[in-house]
């Protein structure tokens, strides 16, 4: 499919669509062209009627067929946008919800990626039925229902139904981690910014078979191995941490993120090769996240084989800022494994 990004930022705001683009990327789309602009938001557009009609003739040139945007959009916004525009017209969380529903294997996943889809459906629903009580429209049932109203309230029923399979998932794991705990397992978990590494760096701790691609949440569903050389540590891989996610989204996924707050250790995985102000961007969407559940932490620097070795000192000197050991290692190459293996077992 042939996409066009676009994004509204404020004055000195750095640019989302190298992101957006990598995300719509792993759903296999092609970007054929990418719009911004910069001002206050637009409560009818987003961006200014004028830009959304300069968008319009954007995608015509480049035969479009969708419009992805880097803000989220209220129902309205999308609305009067795919009017202006004549294609579709989303945002960048319907996008990971696409690419969540791509990625879910397991039955676990599959709830969490409807719960969350359907969290985000429902405002949307309950705009329709405001939109259908300000026209005149007949009713659809007996007593004057309308078809709006019937499905807002068949999306709370299956909610309420989801939440408690997904609270059902919880206590089996904590049922599982406690009989770990029981027979002396340490439990390790992988957190980080998602395609940092964290599932290469997981085969190479562990006997592996994870899957690894240059894509964006690879891994949905918790995987758990014993590390090399340590028969009593389990290490975890999590789904991966993308900045701006909506509360309700994390509150979707809680069962598996719980490995990481219940973990007695979290290696926080960053990708080394990447600028330094993109790394500290993405340690904070991380360490926000963890803050406020006090887990112990060992920040992991992957991709060494891509940096100098002036990088490498330059960056585990900044990072060695924060109160968490930092070590430098290559995931793919098994550079400095072993010095990590000791800092687990330390730790843990």
């Amino acid at each position: 499919m042939r996409v066009v990004l676009a994004e509204r930022i404020r004055r000195g705001e750095p640019s989302k669509l190298k992101e957006l683009e990598a995300l719509a990327r792993t759903m296999g789309y092609e970007v054929v062209g990418k719009l911004t602009q910069v001002r206050e938001p637009d409560p009818a557009y987003q961006i200014g009627e004028g830009k959304a009609r300069e968008l319009r003739r954007l995608v015509k040139a480049v035969k479009a067929q969708r419009v992805i945007f880097a803000n989220e959009l209220s129902p309205s916004q999308a609305y009067n946008l795919a009017k202006i525009v004549g294609n579709e017209v989303i945002d960048r969380i319907q996008l990971i919800l696409e690419i969540f529903a791509m990625r879910a294997g397991s039955p676990e996943a599959k709830l969490q990626v409807e719960y969350a889809r359907l969290r985000y459906e429902l405002p949307r629903i309950r705009e329709r039925i405001r939109y259908g009580l300000s026209v005149e429209q007949p009713g659809l049932k007996g007593g004057g229902e309308y078809e709006v109203d019937v499905q807002y309230d068949a999306i709370k029923r299956r909610l309420a139904t989801l939440r408690k399979k997904l609270a059902s998932i919880s206590v089996r794991r904590m049922q599982l981690r406690k009989h770990r705990k029981r027979r002396g397992f340490k439990l390790v978990a992988l957190a980080g910014y998602t395609n940092s590494g964290k599932s290469t760096l997981l085969n190479a701790l562990t006997a592996g078979g994870a899957k690894v691609d240059d894509m964006y949440f690879t891994t949905l569903t918790p995987r758990t191995r014993i590390v090399k050389k340590c028969t009593k540590i389990l290490l975890t891989d999590t789904v991966g941490f993308i900045d701006n996610l909506p509360p309700w989204m994390i509150e979707a996924f809680k069962a598996t993120l719980e490995e990481i707050y219940l973990a007695d250790l979290v290696l926080v995985v960053l990708d080394g090769s990447e600028p330094i102000p993109e790394i500290l961007r993405k340690y904070k969407v991380v360490s926000e996240v963890l803050k406020e559940y006090g887990v112990k932490t060992v920040i992991v620097l992957n991709k060494r084989d891509l940096m100098s070795t002036a990088e490498i000192r330059e960056k585990l000197k900044l990072l060695n800022g924060f109160s968490a050991p930092v070590i430098a290692v290559s995931a793919l190459r098994g550079d400095n494994l072993e010095s990590l293996i000791e800092t687990i077992r330390g730790y843990a």
